[in-house]
């Protein structure tokens, strides 16, 4: 096994035959170098949410991850240095669960207390950390926190809302100045969970808002995990969509207005610079024009072949497809892909793999990476086996009938064929072929 990271941050691990897209097709992970490009969505929607949280119950949850105290054997509590917080917190837990917030001021910060609106006892929970243990996260310590799987069922609405009060806790917004440079935004979650940073950055992926995680180690405390948005678009989207709350969220309006009068630096959104002299210089032929010509053609100063040494923007590569007429170049230009770096392959140990199969494209997202079947790829023919599962309690029959489904026969035709499975000798037969006498398969079809 091999982990493969990106410079986004994210993470897969896979088998060295296991495919990834490049600019140049689907290329393995051992003909895959430190510094190429490979392919991760741009934005992946929800097909069919469901929204099973409520807008209330989703504000407690990105609190309660956030600033909330919900340890085994200590009193659910939230802290936080803005009232506007500590209010949300208080009138969503009367809200959902009767409970009457104890609010106590230490300093420059405030605890809510919320105690059970009952007299707990044996088997009898505070009614918060029932709802914890229903969502699948039950009471945990901060850098084993994480977000439930109901949040990720939700549709952009309810996925921006969670994140707007998860800001509101770990989140930073900010402005950045640095010398020479128009003042801009500086935005990122913080937290020592690896897994909760690895969600948000999913979260924003299925809002469309390219993120990327950092660790940041620590001599005396567990390592940190931030999760930066960068990048005038995605700063501006993440700002109109997601936003803060609190206190934390009023330099909004003024950030917004300041990243729109931003120059947007496309360094972080480029088509791989191999496309130059491959279907760009086809292109460029297919139109007859030479190079300077397309390069007057996109106003750039003709600079002979230094052009090719960077990546292509993608307002750059619309200007290549208006002016050579490539339909190609268009849909590079607007396709649904980011090209992520690859920044280390390490090996791991040896370990058994399954081969997960999408029927039809035979590709997949995992880890939030572009992947293609590894079997598929490399298989001349590709067979499953199904059968119906048992009863609870029924004995497994020594017979059993079985579909071989053929989904991939390079050379001859696909389709279903019924056997039955004999547990005795461990071999297939087809239906037919039984022999009648002593119900045992024959030695023609046992081979």
């Amino acid at each position: 096994m091999y982990e493969l990271k990106l410079r986004c941050g994210r993470t897969v691990r896979a088998s060295a035959n296991h495919p990834f897209r490049t600019i140049h097709g689907w290329k393995s992970l051992r003909n895959l170098y430190r510094g190429d490009r490979i392919a991760v969505p741009r934005h992946l929607l929800s097909t069919s949410p469901t929204n099973p949280l409520s807008k209330t119950e989703l504000e407690l949850l990105a609190h309660l991850i956030g600033d909330g105290c919900t340890v085994p054997r200590q009193p659910i509590h939230y802290t936080s240095a803005d009232p506007e917080n500590i209010r949300t917190v208080a009138l969503a837990a009367k809200k959902l669960f009767g409970i009457e917030p104890r609010i106590v001021k230490q300093q420059n910060w405030w605890h809510a207390y919320l105690p059970a609106p009952f007299r707990l006892a044996r088997g009898k929970r505070n009614p918060i950390t029932q709802w914890l243990i229903d969502l699948g996260v039950g009471l945990r310590h901060s850098w084993e926190k994480q977000v439930p799987l109901s949040v990720f069922n939700g549709d952009s609405a309810h996925i921006a809302h969670f994140l707007h009060h998860l800001w509101a806790t770990d989140g930073n917004v900010s402005w950045k100045n640095l010398a020479g440079r128009k003042p801009a935004a500086a935005i990122y979650y913080s937290s020592t969970s690896q897994q909760l940073a690895d969600d948000v950055q999913h979260l924003l992926l299925q809002l469309g808002i390219h993120s990327t995680t950092r660790a940041v180690p620590h001599k005396k405390y567990r390592t940190g995990y931030q999760v930066h948005v960068q990048g005038r678009d995605a700063q501006i989207a993440f700002l109109s969509t997601v936003g803060c709350a609190g206190q934390r969220g009023n330099d909004i309006p003024e950030l917004l207005f300041a990243l729109k009068h931003i120059t947007a630096n496309t360094n972080t959104d480029t088509i791989p610079r191999d496309v130059w002299q491959g279907i760009v210089a086809e292109e460029k032929e297919r139109a007859g024009l030479s190079w300077r010509e397309v390069q007057a053609a996109i106003d750039t100063k003709y600079c002979g072949s230094t052009i090719f040494k960077s990546g292509i923007g993608r307002e750059r590569m619309t200007r290549l497809a208006t002016v050579l007429r490539s339909k190609p170049l268009k849909e590079l230009a607007v396709s649904g892909v980011i090209w992520d770096e690859v920044v280390s392959i390490t090996k791991q140990e040896i370990e058994e793999v399954y081969d997960a199969t999408v029927p039809g494209v035979h590709n997949f997202v995992a880890n939030d990476i572009i992947v293609h079947n590894s079997i598929e790829q490399d298989a001349d023919v590709v067979m499953f086996l199904h059968r119906q599962l048992l009863e609870e309690g029924e004995e497994r029959p020594e017979v059993m009938e079985v579909d071989l489904l053929i989904e991939k026969h390079r050379n001859g035709p696909t389709g279903l064929v019924p056997l039955n499975f004999h547990s005795k000798y461990v071999t297939y037969t087809e239906v037919d072929q039984i022999h009648a006498r002593e119900n045992i398969p024959t030695a023609s079809a046992m081979a």
